[in-house]
């Protein structure tokens, strides 16, 4: 048997927060003095929580630990800030919360005892800790200092495991707690565990030798396109290209259409900086700097307050319709801003400019992000036209794209590494019936078989609402199933709700709030198409969640079909409502091909209220059922 401890300690240096000194030593010493039924988790998510460490046995029970590395002079100056207040408030905060939503097994009256909140100060001797924070401390913890135990420098120098943690040998595997409980537990860990994506996010990436001449070379006019099926790794190839160019000195721009797209390619550039430092080529702090990570809409509004025509750019705003200043009007002012010389001093211009997702770009856009690029710079332009959900992608003929540099066949990256073999006819059946019908240009995926076929099979789940039942309630026991029956490997955080629409998005996020599910989502609440909108369009509060949508965060993740284009997960709860224009079919067929495969399993669930997709559901989706009244 060994120690559940996650991250594992291989793996401590790459944590998105550095470990401390003092938190790294907590950390080893419990593992040396603690039995082995302790599982440890460092960092853990927990909703958003974050403690410095949480320690878990299913016969005793659960600690939480904040762990500080102040010095005497800092704590005392932390006080007169009420800076200590609010580390205390903290713990109280872990063991309510733990009780009260994460545990819900937990025995009413008895099951806090359960649970250790403990204060470890690892430069500043115990004596001064209590008399310092003796005024500060709460009734319960005066009354159970055992259950609230805080520990100074010299019990972790001794490595006093009695005096950090007092119930650590309170019980186990001979000694049962009567509050604690194997299921107790596991209500916990799928809190705990780090997310399948942070786990992705320490791994270097692994190019095919496909990816690998996309990351390595160019063309001799510096322009390529490549194109490709979902799955088949162009976002990848395109963030290693960005990191390899940076790692060269080089000015890139990574523009998309879809504002959250850009943090996904950003940790994507992060994990080849990474392998480049390995190889001794530059810091991966380095290779970021040199990369500006856009939005074309946000890049346009940039470039105009750089050039100190903010003004023009209000003006468009107030005289013509929000599409048409989004769709031609502001790229035209960029363009106009380019060619006026006196102004070009403070403009950015790029070694390289690569676009992702470009079916979703307009040919003008493109022609304005050339005029940002240096003399002999490259561009590069990666696009799938069977995701054609703004339809924009009929635009890209061979004659246009001539005259937007390009000569020669495509690059084709042919076959997908993401997708589950099992979505494969499914994903054919729904272009036979919608896409081909309508006229769009479909690129199916060929899926890569793993080596000796290892990878479970996905589990394909769809449900068929009849009119009058809340979708909302559907939805939310949906992913509250996917929760409960989480993979081994993976965390609560690493499920995934896609919502066809902004309304009906808020209505599950407000539906989670009053479940006590916190949620990371991008749906603003104030006016779109009014007053209350941000400077490219959307609503102010939409815009600023786009912007820090990451799925490493601590939380259950919320956003629409649109905003996760690009995206993968292992854990997706689809909501659709209409398949009735050819944009709309393109835009499901894309939410369908968000899913990943992974030796352990995936989970896709459709919530479906179209009665157009009821008969498609119920031939291609192995799990099919009717929720009816």
């Amino acid at each position: 048997m060994h120690r559940i401890i996650d991250p594992p300690k291989g793996q401590w240096d790459l944590l998105p927060t550095e470990l401390t000194a003092g938190e790294r030593e907590v950390a080893v010493l419990f593992d040396d003095k603690l039995a082995i039924e302790w599982e440890i988790y460092v960092q853990p998510h927990l909703n958003g929580l974050r403690p410095d460490l949480v320690l878990l046995n299913p016969w005793a029970g659960v600690a939480v630990f904040e762990i500080k590395d102040w010095s005497l002079s800092t704590l005392q100056y932390q006080v007169g800030r009420s800076a200590i207040q609010r580390t205390i408030r903290q713990i109280q905060l872990y063991k309510e919360e733990i009780f009260r939503l994460y545990c819900p097994r937990l025995n009413d009256r008895y099951g806090k005892g359960a649970i250790t909140a403990g204060l470890i100060f690892t430069k500043v001797p115990l004596a001064e800790v209590n008399r310092i924070l003796s005024p500060t401390l709460s009734e319960a913890m005066r009354k159970y200092p055992e259950k609230f135990p805080i520990s100074g420098s010299e019990q972790v120098e001794k490595g006093n495991v009695d005096a950090l943690f007092p119930e650590y040998n309170r019980w186990g595997p001979k000694k049962r707690s009567i509050v604690m409980s194997h299921d107790t537990a596991e209500d916990l860990r799928g809190w705990l565990r780090d997310p399948d994506f942070s786990q992705e996010q320490r791994k270097l990436l692994v190019l095919n030798t496909e990816q690998r001449e996309i990351a390595a070379t160019r063309t001799p006019s510096g322009h390529r396109r490549v194109k490709g099926p979902a799955g088949a790794g162009k976002s990848l190839a395109l963030s290693a290209r960005a990191a390899e160019l940076a790692s060269q000195g080089k000015y890139v721009l990574v523009c998309t259409f879809n504002i959250t797209l850009m943090n996904y390619l950003r940790d994507l550039v992060a994990r080849h900086a990474r392998s480049l430092a390995g190889q001794g080529i530059l810091h991966p702090k380095k290779v970021r700097k040199q990369i500006d990570f856009r939005h074309f809409h946000g890049w346009c509004k940039w470039v105009c307050e750089s050039a100190d025509r903010e003004k023009d750019y209000k003006r468009l705003r107030s005289h013509f319709p929000r599409e048409e200043v989004l769709n031609e009007r502001m790229a035209e002012l960029v363009r106009e801003i380019y060619n006026d010389g006196p102004m070009h001093e403070s403009l950015p211009f790029y070694d390289a400019i690569l676009v992702d997702e470009g079916q979703d770009f307009r040919l003008s856009w493109w022609q304005t992000l050339s005029e940002a690029l240096k003399r002999d710079g490259e561009m590069l332009l990666v696009a799938d036209k069977t995701q054609n959900v703004y339809g924009t992608a009929a635009a890209w003929t061979e004659r246009a794209m001539a005259g937007a540099g390009f000569s020669g066949p495509w690059y084709e990256l042919k076959e997908s590494y993401r997708l589950p073999s099992e979505m494969e006819p499914i994903l054919k059946a729904l272009a036979d019936r919608f896409l081909l019908p309508s006229g769009v240009e479909v690129d199916l995926p060929n899926s890569v078989q793993p080596e000796l076929g290892l990878d479970q099979p996905p589990e394909l789940r769809w449900i068929q609402v009849s009119p009058g039942n809340s979708m909302t309630d559907i939805c939310f026991e949906e992913v509250r199933r996917q929760m409960r029956l989480l993979q081994k490997d993976v965390a609560y955080p690493d499920v995934i709700f896609l919502a066809p629409d902004n309304r009906l998005g808020l209505a599950f996020v407000e539906k989670c709030e009053q479940l006590n599910v916190r949620v990371l989502h991008t749906f603003g609440k104030d006016i779109v198409g009014g007053q209350v909108t941000d400077n490219v369009g959307v609503s102010r509060d939409s815009y600023r969640r786009k912007l820090y949508f990451f799925l490493g965060d601590a939380r259950v993740k919320v956003t629409t079909l649109h905003s996760f284009k690009g995206w993968e997960a292992r854990n997706l709860v689809v909501q659709v409502s209409g398949v009735d224009s050819p944009e709309q079919q393109a835009l499901f067929y894309t939410a369908l091909t968000r899913l990943k495969r992974h030796p352990n399993g995936s989970k896709l669930t459709v919530v479906s209220s179209c009665p157009d997709l009821a008969s498609f559901g119920e031939s291609n989706f192995p799990d099919f059922y009717v929720n009816s009244i």
